[in-house]
């Protein structure tokens, strides 16, 4: 599920933005704080410092969060900035080579802190790697699948072979839609004022299951007149032949906000769902009739896309936050899977994997993108290896947010319309442009 995280990356350009940032309270350092924890707090205390004209104190704070999430671009820029209004050229420059070694763009010249250093050497160097890497990447390769009208923000794609069809979960449309190999698109889930956004979807084809996550996310309830005729979130068990909803599953309690989101279906009929509002993983055991909790809130910023490991003994858990994880299914211990120095995990949104590898769509960052995350062997599923740039800035790459792998073809939603949409829910675009379904061939 896209979720707008806050990026902080403009803070230090705008004057106004860092003194309201000092005035907002840093998260408490606790004995057991978790890395996203720490990082939170620590980025806080740099941009405050910061705000206060404390510079040495903000570089060190946001070095010493840097350490705890590696290569988190938001941070990189921040720590540029500081170095530059430090008078470190030097170190500006540095991390601005960093930021684009990982494969992302920035507009250097818009940039009111780090514009300033236009005539240091090196500058002009830093330019030419950042344009470098706006070069589109798959355009011989991505197709068009189909593309569904109307305002409905495409969330996920499963398939349905029994029946030859793909689904396509719709968080404005507040449906599911079932789309032929054709690409021709039909009714599925009927209308209920009970129902908010559909997000993540799995198919449980033996049982002849879909099950379904609903939450009231603002562009599926933007416009209603009071918060009681909100739906509630919900883990939706349906029946694949008839639409039917078979059982309406409510969320443990907890907070009093809840974003079930993305779901992975494990090969014993355990369900999990990732709570992207709170952070929890929460776990619906084979034939059980309510929802626990598998990792508690604390650990993840935000859990996105998952999948289980070839072994099936973990999970795999993209968070939007702080990269990927190991989620362990019987301990629900975890652990950030470690990456390469010049990647980037922040800002992946879907995930899934063809048992080899795994595949992430990623669109909290700038180009958005598809990559391939190819493991390290032999490390049981705890580090990736490399990183490589599937797709990226393409006009069809808007937004992507999940997908799976069939036939050796990556199918996705590569336009979802979120961009369409503002953080309050309303529709900014008039007439948006279709959501798209694409496909990109593996081999």
């Amino acid at each position: 599920m896209r979720i707008a995280t806050v990026i902080l990356a403009g803070l230090l350009a705008l004057p106004a933005a860092a003194a309201a940032a000092q005035q907002e309270p840093a998260p408490v350092a606790s004995a057991t704080e978790s890395d996203v924890q720490a990082f939170r707090r620590l980025r806080a205390e740099g941009v405050a410092a910061a705000g206060a004209q404390d510079l040495p104190t903000a570089a060190t704070r946001l070095a010493e969060a840097d350490a705890r999430i590696p290569n988190h671009p938001g941070l990189i820029l921040l720590r540029a900035r500081v170095a530059a209004l430090s008078g470190q050229t030097d170190e500006a420059l540095a991390q601005v080579r960093r930021f684009a070694r990982l494969g992302l763009v920035h507009d250097l010249a818009r940039d009111r802190t780090l514009s300033t250093l236009s005539a240091a050497p090196g500058f002009a160097a830093a330019v030419e790697a950042l344009e470098a890497n706006q070069a589109p990447v798959g355009a011989d390769r991505l197709a068009e699948v189909a593309g569904i009208d109307g305002s409905v923000i495409a969330e996920s794609l499963v398939r349905d072979e029994t029946r030859g069809r793909w689904l396509v979960s719709q968080v404005r449309g507040r449906t599911i839609v079932a789309m032929a190999d054709d690409g021709t698109v039909s009714d599925f889930l009927g209308a209920d004022p009970d129902t908010g956004a559909i997000l993540g979807m799995a198919v449980d084809a033996g049982s002849g299951v879909l099950w379904a996550a609903t939450s009231p996310l603002p562009p599926a309830v933007h416009g209603l007149l009071a918060d009681a005729t909100r739906p509630a979130p919900a883990l939706l068990k349906i029946d694949l032949a008839t639409a039917a909803v078979l059982a309406r599953l409510a969320l443990p309690a907890g907070p009093p906000e809840r974003g079930p989101g993305d779901i992975v279906r494990a090969a014993d009929g355990t369900i999990y769902v990732a709570d992207s509002l709170t952070g929890d993983i929460l776990v619906l055991p084979s034939g059980g009739s309510a929802l626990g909790t598998l990792l508690p809130a604390g650990t993840l910023g935000s859990p996105q896309g998952m999948v289980v490991t070839p072994d099936g003994t973990a999970l795999i858990v993209a968070d939007y936050s702080s990269g990927l994880w190991r989620i362990d299914r019987t301990t629900g211990a975890a652990r950030r899977l470690a990456a390469p120095a010049d990647a980037s995990l922040i800002g992946i949104d879907g995930l899934t994997t063809d048992g080899g590898v795994l595949y992430g769509f990623q669109n909290g960052v700038a180009p958005q993108r598809v990559l391939t995350l190819t493991l390290t062997p032999d490390a049981d599923w705890t580090a990736i290896g490399a990183v490589e740039v599937l797709a990226a800035n393409l006009p069809m790459i808007d937004e992507p947010t999940t997908g799976l792998v069939r036939n050796r073809e990556l199918v996705f939603v590569s336009r979802s319309q979120w961009s369409d949409f503002g953080g309050d829910g309303a529709q900014t675009t008039p007439t948006p442009a279709p959501a798209i379904i694409a496909r990109l061939p593996l081999d």
